[in-house]
């Protein structure tokens, strides 16, 4: 998959700008870390990635058609985990998963097997047949990624994922969106700059609204001459030649 952002600016209501002149290029395979501060505009980002808020101007363009031609395409081979995600609280993680797997339009008979897979994948094998409002905020989480993963999607968008994961769960989901984007886009947006430079082989820093960084974490690394991503990232953020 090739995503190709030209030019794409978002405005809201009352004047706000959340995103100016964006021109990027995402495609497959590839894991991609997004970063920047609160407000950068890394969330609008992402809702327009999913279709899920339109451009003030500029295009999406999806394998070199218009995200208006694609979004039926898009959605079906998309896998989205936003910030904030709604749980029904009296299902269990199965049952959520088999709910999630018919929006998704994957049948019964193939459903179950992909459930199974992704129970495994998020470690959910001891919980699955809990009420998900008995589960913690890091089962949670599982459970928000395990959906995502859904149907072996091409594009997987995760907003915050290992927020309330403890240090070893993060490790292993690092593991295992490096492992998906070996033959997928993944984008990864995250305020733990950890994440990225263990996982991350690119680099999308956002501040502003605008692009300040596009590249390698390793680039931005010796650009800055740090000896880690995260001072790396503080300097760029401080308008810093050096770290």
């Amino acid at each position: 998959m090739k995503i190709e952002l030209k030019e794409l600016s978002k405005t809201y209501k009352g004047g706000k700008t959340a995103l100016k002149n964006i021109d990027l290029t995402l495609a497959s395979p590839s894991l991609i870390g997004l970063v920047g501060p609160n407000g950068a505009g890394k969330s609008t980002l992402m809702k327009m990635l999913t279709a899920n808020l339109l451009p003030s101007a500029g295009e999406i363009l999806i394998d070199g058609q218009p995200l208006a031609k694609q979004e039926m395409n898009l959605k079906s081979s998309l896998g989205y985990l936003p910030q904030e995600f709604g749980l029904f609280e009296d299902l269990s993680a199965e049952q959520f998963l088999d709910y999630m797997a018919a929006l998704k339009g994957i049948d019964a008979k193939a459903a179950k097997p992909e459930i199974e897979r992704v129970i495994s994948l998020t470690h959910l094998e001891e919980k699955r047949k809990a009420k998900i409002r008995t589960l913690s905020g890091g089962q949670k989480q599982r459970v928000g990624i395990a959906q995502a993963l859904l149907g072996d999607p091409k594009l997987i968008i995760f907003d915050e994922p290992t927020v309330g994961l403890d240090p070893a769960e993060r490790v292993a989901f690092r593991n295992l969106f490096a492992d998906a984007a070996k033959s997928k886009l993944v984008i990864l947006s995250t305020h733990i700059i950890e994440d990225v430079q263990s996982a991350c082989d690119h680099l999308i820093v956002l501040n502003q609204g605008e692009i300040c960084y596009a590249g390698t974490p390793d680039a931005l690394m010796a650009k800055k001459s740090a000896s880690s991503l995260e001072t790396a990232y503080m300097a760029l953020m401080d308008g810093r030649d050096r770290a």
